[in-house]
C-alpha cells in the first residue's frame, strides 16, 4: 500500500506507511522532495500522531544542531583549557 492511500489498513499496511514516512523525514526537512512526495508525507503525519511526534523530534533537533556552532562558549571553558594546558607543559618540565 502506497504512503496517502484513503482505503483501511491492516496493522502491517500502516507500518510500511510509517516507515516510508520516516525514511524520507531528513530528506523532507531539507527540501529535497517532490512537491506530490511532500504531499504525501504531510498527509500522513496529519493522520498518524507516532509518526508526527518523531517529526516534530527530528525537526527540533536539526534546529539544534544547526543552532549549535553559533554561540560563542562560556569563558570559563577558555580559562579551564589555559590551566590544562599550563599544567601539562609544567608536568613536561619536570620529567627533564
Amino acid at each position: 500500500m502506497e504512503l496517502g492511500s484513503r482505503t483501511r489498513t491492516s496493522g502491517a499496511e500502516r507500518m510500511s506507511g510509517c516507515e516510508n514516512a520516516v525514511d524520507y523525514v531528513y530528506q523532507y526537512l531539507d527540501d529535497e522532495l517532490t512537491y506530490a512526495h511532500k504531499t504525501r508525507i504531510k498527509w500522513h503525519l496529519k493522520r498518524c500522531g507516532h509518526c508526527m511526534s518523531a517529526f516534530q523530534f527530528e525537526t527540533s533537533l536539526k534546529g539544534k544542531i544547526a543552532e549549535g556552532g553559533k554561540s560563542a562558549p562560556p569563558a570559563e571553558l577558555f580559562d579551564t583549557l589555559r590551566a590544562l594546558i599550563e599544567q601539562e607543559r609544567n608536568k613536561g618540565d619536570s620529567d627533564c
